[in-house]
């Protein structure tokens, strides 16, 4: 295989992907302070809980499709007979998930009306979104113009749904509902796309075929729910804590955060697959191709961040939010060198996961979120919201420093 060609497409794989990934990092820049200014930092509080449970939830219908999936699909994409299998059995049990879950939160809403039950209801909608999206389908085939294009059409489309509904401060139930039918409107043209293209069937799956998929999976769903928790969860915990305005600044701090964790999905999406090519071809050049990349990788996330942190001062100035708010929002720019331990570990993530170690991945993982809620918990106590971001600064150097030396030990054990 030709490396100078692998060089050249993994360069055009970025740049394409990348340029897609734009409009997500641009989106919660445009939605946050507009949703704000229009509805208050409490309601902005109770939609990014939501979010997160929602965020949560689609774990259980994701499962193992993000990692595994894309594994699978990438290893069979000349085999068509063997993808329409797969994608038959992932999205039979995806839509097993969503029914269940969909029922349950049902119930539980009916049942605890005071939990803000028109905001959780409509939010619904995420979840369906979440059962159709084909982005991962897409990353296993390389095809990164498609998701280019989807990511950009369910971004417009959410932005504008935004701009045009939310008029008023109770129409804040209507934001998470806003992204989940955006996306679900996008997802579900290119889901039946795959649908007609593979000849998939949901309804011939065979319950021991679903039954090995969930069992083969489970490790790394294990890790992708601990990681979704202690990334996700601690806003729930601070709304707990300190209410629902602190909620709203943490979710902006989030926000900044999120934006850089996006472009790091991007940088491990496309250097991965070329990762696991190039190690099969020579071990040594695989290694200091991830050492080069990830080099690139911080230089430009270093530059990332000193630009969102002068970016997010202009930004604020344009909208009309009292001084207390904007202290509050420039205290959150914090939260953006937390992304820079979370790149230290990326390399070593990816030896672990070629080396098939997901049970590794989900024990740190696992302790990684019950160290969220321990420190969150008692830091916010404490500490206010500068205890939530001590807590996180905490958990994702554990996390970082226990992957790195995971992946030590395994190349001493090899």
């Amino acid at each position: 295989m030709n490396l100078k060609k692998i060089k050249i497409k993994e360069i055009r794989n970025y740049i394409i992907y990348g340029s897609g990934q734009f409009i997500n990092l641009l989106s919660p820049l445009l939605i946050a302070p507009y949703v704000i200014s229009v509805c208050g930092i409490e309601q902005w509080g109770k939609i990014g809980a939501a979010t997160s449970v929602y965020i949560i939830l689609g774990i259980f219908i994701d499962f193992g499709s993000q990692l595994l999936g894309v594994k699978e699909i990438s290893s069979n994409k000349n085999n068509q007979e063997n993808v329409r299998n797969y994608l038959s059995i992932t999205y039979a049990f995806r839509l097993i998930v969503l029914l269940l879950i969909s029922t349950g939160c049902i119930l539980f809403f009916i049942t605890f009306r005071n939990l803000d039950f028109k905001l959780y209801s409509w939010g619904l909608w995420a979840l369906i979104a979440q059962f159709f999206n084909p982005i991962w389908f897409y990353i296993g085939v390389e095809n990164f113009k498609r998701i280019n294009k989807i990511i950009i059409v369910s971004k417009t489309v959410y932005i504008l749904f935004v701009y045009l509904i939310v008029k008023q401060k109770s129409d804040y139930i209507y934001v998470v509902f806003l992204l989940g039918l955006s996306n679900t409107l996008v997802y579900s043209y290119y889901y039946f796309k795959i649908f007609k293209t593979y000849n998939m069937s949901l309804l011939s799956v065979s319950k021991s075929k679903l039954i090995s998929n969930v069992k083969k999976e489970f490790p790394i769903v294990i890790s992708n729910l601990s990681i979704s928790v202690y990334t996700n969860f601690p806003i729930l915990i601070i709304k707990f804590v300190l209410g629902d305005f602190y909620a709203g600044i943490y979710k902006i701090g989030d926000m900044f955060l999120n934006i850089l964790r996006s472009y790091l999905v991007v940088f491990f999406n496309v250097s991965f697959p070329k990762f696991c090519n190039l190690y099969g071809i020579n071990k040594n050049e695989a290694i200091l191709y991830l050492k080069r990349i990830n080099i690139v990788n911080i230089t430009f996330l270093l530059l990332m961040i000193i630009v969102l942190y002068f970016v997010s001062f202009f930004l604020i100035n344009t909208f009309e939010i009292d001084q207390k708010l904007k202290d509050s929002f420039l205290f959150c720019t914090n939260f953006l060198f937390i992304s820079l331990i979370i790149a230290l570990n990326v390399p070593f993530y990816q030896i672990l996961l070629l080396k098939n170690r997901q049970k590794n991945i989900a024990r740190i993982s696992f302790f990684g979120a019950m160290l969220m809620f321990v420190s969150c918990y008692l830091l916010s106590l404490n500490f206010n919201l500068k205890g939530s971001i001590i807590s996180i600064y905490v958990v994702e150097t554990f996390i970082t420093i226990c992957i790195i030396m995971a992946s030590i030990s395994l190349k001493r054990n090899e």
